[in-house]
């Protein structure tokens, strides 16, 4: 299977990734968190007997092997629970070949269409809507004309759909009243904005999703716009605040940059923390760097930082932390970056 996060993507020096989330349920089944085991079986059976296997590889949750759970969930199908999820065999994931359209049912709610792609691509809405409308074909769907589609949380009723912008913006964290600043902005367009982790050690990774709200009450053609005019906003104030940094603090930034580099090139245990930190400061000086020592391209950025912030979790939440798995983690960016040199 490839890997659909490797395919660069149009402003992936601030999008990570965009993607498209569609949800629906079956009329006549109660909502999921209501289904009992029987009527659980049920669903995923009468679900599951109308994808196209044209298109889609997959099925029940509780059958997939370890090598298949680490990889759906580093190429985000299975979600970050991974093969720690709760109740596996009431859920079932169907995927492509390199995962960027899949299907999950019992997730949340009956069925989850979701689109993705590297960098900033809104055009993953089309793909989600093509495998949603093929399913509403199929399917009896719960439906009002009077508030749309009828979905468990209020907060998806209506379009049933969600955009959401994966961002890496090092510079505006870094800013002072950056982040307040566009926290602001972005709810001046009603999307919301949060970081990708609250706490743990990925907590001040500089990363955050940029998510739409409403659902109910508006179309998808209105959330779609809004999107695209905040995510131009976003990338905007993000260079501006690199070119701030890179010029008001040049001699700073440039060794931020070697210490980030070098950290990550020669460490034989880092961890999750440590490796997003550096790879921030690759990310917001990558451009300025004039010495031509370092040789790290924007994919492989990227790479990593899609691979730690996406990295299959162990038997608990320790095992990351570990001196195995911190070996292991460096060991890998190690070599990424040693392909890099090479190229």
């Amino acid at each position: 299977m490839s890997e659909w996060y490797l395919k660069e993507g149009k402003d992936n020096d601030v999008v990570l990734s965009t993607k498209a989330c569609i949800v629906r349920n079956v009329k006549g089944y109660d909502f999921m968190p209501r289904l009992d085991d029987k009527e659980c079986k049920s669903l995923i059976a009468s679900i599951d007997g109308v994808i196209d296997r044209d298109e889609f590889m997959g099925g029940n949750a509780g059958k997939l092997d370890k090598d298949t759970e680490m990889r759906l969930t580093r190429l985000q199908v299975l979600g970050r629970e991974g093969s720690m999820m709760v109740d596996p065999e009431r859920k079932s994931f169907y995927y492509n070949d390199d995962a960027s359209l899949s299907i999950a049912v019992g997730s949340g709610e009956h069925i989850t269409v979701k689109a993705m792609a590297q960098g900033h691509d809104i055009s993953v809405y089309k793909r989600a809507e093509k495998v949603a409308m093929d399913l509403e074909s199929k399917l009896d769907i719960a439906y009002s004309s009077k508030y749309g589609f009828l979905t468990s949380s209020v907060s998806l009723a209506g379009t049933g759909l969600k955009i959401l912008y994966t961002v890496a913006i090092p510079a505006i964290a870094k800013t002072e009243g950056g982040i307040p600043a566009l926290t602001q902005r972005v709810g001046q367009y009603e999307w919301t904005i949060y970081p990708f982790a609250e706490r743990g050690e990925m907590a001040d990774s500089d990363v955050y999703i940029i998510a739409s709200v409403n659902t109910l009450g508006v179309t998808e053609d209105e959330v779609l716009k809004r999107g695209e005019m905040l995510i131009s906003d976003v990338i905007k104030a993000e260079r501006a605040c690199r070119d701030e940094i890179a010029s008001s603090k040049k001699i700073q930034s440039q060794d931020f940059f070697g210490r980030s580099y070098g950290t990550l090139r020669y460490s034989n245990l880092i961890s999750k923390s440590e490796a997003l930190q550096a790879l921030g400061w690759l990310r917001l000086y990558h451009d300025y760097d004039e010495s031509g020592d370092i040789k790290v391209s924007w994919k492989t950025i990227d790479k990593l930082t899609m691979d730690i912030l996406w990295e299959p979790a162990g038997p608990n939440r320790k095992s990351s932390q570990s001196t195995g798995a911190q070996r292991y983690r460096a060991q890998g960016i190690r070599e990424i970056l040693k392909g890099d040199e090479r190229s």
